[in-house]
C-alpha cells in the first residue's frame, strides 16, 4: 500500500520546510553601529543623516503621511523610507516580526534617527545618528503613550507599534 510512504514523503518535506531557519528575518532589536558593531562603515554625512529625520518629521507635521505600515509577510522586507534628496543616506525599513501588521508613527522613525526633536546629547547618541558618518540599524520603539496609538482607527486595524527596524545605508547614488 503507498499510503505510508506518501505520508512519510509528505510528513518529511512539511518538516523540511518548517526546520529552515529564515535568513532574511534573524535581525533583532539592537541597536548596531556598521563599522563598529557588524558591518562596514557608510561614510554618511551627518548632515543627510540629520535630514531623514527632520523630513520624516515634517512629513508627520504637515500631515501628509502620519503612519509607516509593514502588513503582516512572511518575506521580512526591506522597504526605502520616503525620504527623497537624501544625500549620501538610504533611509529603510526592515520589517522583523512578519506575523504583526507593523505600524508606527513617522515621529517615532524621526525619532529612531536623530533621537527626538530637541533631544539631549545622551538621546541622540541612543540614536541612529549617535553612529556618526558609520551608519546603522536601530528598533523604532513609540515614545510613551502616544494617544494616536489609542484611535479607534489604530486599533481596528489590528496594527502594533513594533517589528520594524530603521537602517541607515551608503545611498546607490552618492
Amino acid at each position: 500500500m503507498h499510503f505510508p510512504l506518501a505520508t512519510a514523503v509528505l510528513a518529511a518535506c512539511v518538516a523540511a520546510k518548517f526546520n529552515v531557519p529564515s535568513a532574511a528575518c534573524d535581525e533583532d532589536n539592537r541597536k548596531i553601529c556598521y563599522g563598529k558593531d557588524g558591518g562596514v562603515s557608510q561614510d554618511l554625512t551627518l548632515d543627510d543623516v540629520q535630514y531623514v529625520a527632520d523630513h520624516l518629521r515634517y512629513l508627520a507635521q504637515t500631515g501628509q503621511q502620519l503612519f509607516f505600515n509593514m502588513p503582516k509577510s512572511d518575506t521580512c522586507g526591506e522597504w526605502a523610507l520616503p525620504v527623497p534628496r537624501s544625500g549620501s543616506v538610504l533611509a529603510l525599513a526592515k520589517h522583523i516580526a512578519p506575523r504583526v501588521n507593523s505600524t508606527v508613527l513617522l515621529e517615532d522613525l524621526a525619532r529612531a534617527v536623530d533621537g527626538g526633536e530637541n533631544a539631549k546629547e545622551e538621546q541622540r547618541a541612543k540614536a541612529l545618528i549617535g553612529c556618526g558618518k558609520n551608519g546603522g540599524q536601530v528598533a523604532v520603539t513609540p515614545s510613551g503613550k502616544d494617544a494616536r496609538y489609542e484611535s479607534d482607527w489604530y486599533k481596528a486595524s489590528g496594527a502594533e507599534p513594533r517589528g520594524i527596524i530603521i537602517k541607515l545605508v551608503k545611498a546607490p547614488s552618492s
